[in-house]
């Protein structure tokens, strides 16, 4: 399946749309937003990708676009709670 868009002139002369990179930073795009609506896990939108999980990974957090979507304190708290009970406390 083919997709077309309407981009403003402006933007046409920084962007070379034949340029493969560019195509895949594209679909890159839309398979996170699929993936942060909850639509799409990360594993299958790589796939759609042909792409490794952690390429997808890497190249999304390379264009500002985090993994984690939960505050840093968050995950500092997880990963104690998962300590304790890996050393097993409760």
């Amino acid at each position: 399946m083919q997709a077309t868009f309407d981009m403003p002139e402006a933007v046409s002369r920084f962007v070379d749309v034949q340029d493969n990179g560019y195509q895949l930073r594209l679909k890159e795009m839309m398979m996170f937003d699929l993936v942060r609506r909850g639509l799409l896990s990360f594993g299958k939108a790589a796939e759609l990708l042909g792409i490794g999980k952690v390429k997808l990974i890497t190249d999304l957090g390379q264009l500002g676009l985090p993994y984690f979507d939960m505050p840093a304190s968050e995950v500092f708290e997880d990963a104690a709670v998962a300590r304790r009970f890996s050393e097993g406390g409760a």
